[in-house]
């Protein structure tokens, strides 16, 4: 087995799709909130989410300028597939929640076939309150990596694509002597503290019980600092 860490390409978008006919319904790279949005249960159900989910990678790909996708493509003796995808964004002027969030959310498109049960209302609500909340805790108009989106499939954790898309990130940091920011997941929190990232602030908690959904989704605000980078990190906790 060998891992190689490189730029997803345009064309790497139908094999993501491909994975519904490949692994068991949910054991694909759908990323968070989407997986609690739209449940799968079937083949069927798993190609038409991968096909809503990564048609939306694919515009953002091609029309977002801040976006860098990168992969991790596991290669053995029979194939090589790409196994975790990560989604960081370079932002020299600072995040701009009014400019930005249209890519985050799903907004009804004449002609486009949504997923049946796909609580459309519930992702939008999760992402826009995560990405507004940013101005709190991320300083205005300063130049920042943030990662907004890493999945490793199920049956591929445990093997270190996640630490090689961290790394990338942090490295990019580093080289441009600025913070790298990211939202996490209460569960994935000591993976991005074992790299080097700190907690900053309080968990963020969402209420979704009016949303269809009987839970409150945490996320844990967290930041690198480079060495080289000349502000402070009063924020920052544990």
């Amino acid at each position: 087995m060998h891992l190689q860490l490189c730029p997803l390409q345009l064309e790497d978008f139908d094999e993501l799709v491909s994975h519904a006919a490949s692994y068991p319904p949910g054991d694909d790279l759908v990323g968070p909130p989407t997986p609690i949005c739209c449940l799968v249960k079937t083949r069927e159900e798993a190609e038409a989410r991968l096909t809503f989910h990564f048609n939306k990678q694919r515009s953002r790909f091609t029309g977002d300028p801040t976006v860098r996708y990168m992969k991790v493509v596991e290669t053995t003796n029979e194939k090589s597939s790409i196994i975790s995808i990560a989604r960081w964004h370079f932002y020299p002027n600072g995040y701009n929640f009014d400019t930005q969030i249209h890519w985050e959310t799903h907004n009804h498109i004449p002609g486009q076939r949504i997923p049946q049960g796909f609580n459309i209302p519930l992702h939008n609500h999760i992402l826009t309150t995560r990405d507004g909340a940013r101005s709190s805790w991320i300083p205005a108009n300063a130049p920042c990596w943030i990662l907004m989106h890493m999945v490793t499939q199920p049956s591929h954790r445990g093997k270190g694509a996640a630490g090689m898309l961290i790394k990338w990130g942090m490295e990019q940091a580093e080289r441009d002597g600025v913070p790298a920011y990211l939202e996490a997941g209460v569960m994935g929190m000591p993976v991005y503290k074992r790299y080097g990232f700190v907690q900053m602030g309080d968990v963020l908690e969402v209420e979704l019980n009016e949303l269809g959904l009987d839970m409150v989704f945490r996320i844990c605000l967290m930041a690198y600092f480079p060495a080289r980078w000349k502000g402070g990190g009063d924020a920052r906790v544990g």
